[in-house]
């Protein structure tokens, strides 16, 4: 009796260990399943997880026969930006400014030439805008219409997101492009002056784009600066708001590139076939049909056109804009 339980107990563990192998080979395709880990500025997420990361994988399985995953995480650029720059294990990123992608370059993190993908590395497009409640009570019509006494301002902040960067950028050229009449120093103080205007009547400070609209759309403020693609997206949820496009203003430029530091042997291939794949008709109207405008011109939209546009290489690339602009007046202003 006890040599047949020891014969039953001998068989028991057999099973175990033949079941727990066979889980172990069945689990092994799991293991074993490509991962593309994707951090994006916060207004990409509706559009990467919903659209082009689905025809990617799709487009990946049908050429190559593997499946592959994506792991993705979207806030400010500057905090993503600070995250890799701190480990995080990002392997592609999309950022809102070339200044995050130089940061990553001055640390090591990126080594490959975003600049030699298509259009300088600029995957779409986005003019700053003006968001107002319907019926626009106070009357905006322009940036210097922010700097009047009374006005209430929601803005993402410059530290943690470069969307904010934009907004001042815009404001600070725009007021450029309007004193043309004036000498070169005349139009930087009136320019500087617009925005510390503008900075003191705002009264709400976020951390990215997308959580300065989630605080407008709670109802504080009476304005909101951001971009077009975000503005469009409000107003598609909710018809209580109005845009309104400034007479000059700038096309924010959103730049794709691979952190060479984070990607495995192996992987490159599969990386630098998902940033071109940002690149291609498919996925350049997909930005469009989320908002955003396309830097490949034979790609329509429908949106309005600005009628004086301009970009940071006005203002002097975004070294010497970010070094003026950033550390130099936003810094002073909010000393």
């Amino acid at each position: 009796m006890n040599l047949t339980r020891s014969h039953l107990a001998i068989c028991a563990v057999m099973l175990t260990s033949m079941f727990v192998a066979g889980c172990l080979d069945l689990s092994g395709g799991q293991d074993d399943l490509r991962t593309v880990t994707l951090y994006g500025f916060s207004v990409k997420g509706e559009v990467m997880d919903g659209t082009i990361i689905p025809a990617f994988r799709e487009q990946w399985k049908e050429e190559k026969g593997d499946d592959i995953d994506f792991v993705t995480s979207y806030a400010g650029s500057g905090r993503i930006t600070n995250q890799v720059l701190m480990g995080a294990n990002a392997e592609v990123m999309i950022l809102s400014t070339e200044w995050d992608a130089i940061q990553l370059r001055k640390a090591g993190a990126v080594t490959t030439d975003w600049s030699s993908l298509p259009h300088n590395g600029t995957i779409s497009l986005s003019p700053w805008v003006i968001l107002v409640r319907k019926g626009n009570p106070k009357n905006i019509q322009d940036f210097p219409d922010l700097a009047a006494d009374g006005i209430e301002i929601v803005h993402a902040d410059p530290l943690t997101s470069g969307g904010a960067c934009w907004s001042i950028f815009s404001i600070y050229g725009s007021q450029l492009r309007r004193s043309s009449n004036l000498t070169g120093e005349e139009a930087r103080q009136s320019a500087e002056k617009l925005v510390e205007d503008i900075v003191e009547n705002v009264i709400s400070w976020q951390s990215s784009a997308r959580n300065a609209l989630s605080q407008f759309t709670l109802g504080y403020g009476d304005a909101l600066i951001t971009y077009e693609n975000e503005a469009l997206l409000c107003l598609e949820k909710d018809p209580n708001y109005l845009i309104i496009y400034p007479s000059s203003t700038i096309y924010s430029e959103h730049k794709a590139v691979i952190v060479d530091r984070n990607v495995k042997e192996g992987e490159r291939e599969l990386m630098e076939a998902f940033v071109d794949h940002l690149f291609t008709r498919g996925s350049q109207e997909a930005f469009v049909d989320h908002y955003f405008r396309s830097p490949d011109e034979t790609v329509e939209d429908p949106y309005p056109e600005i009628a004086d546009s301009f970009t940071v290489e006005f203002l002097g690339g975004w070294e010497n804009a970010h070094a003026d602009l950033i550390d130099g007046l936003f810094s002073d202003i909010r000393e």
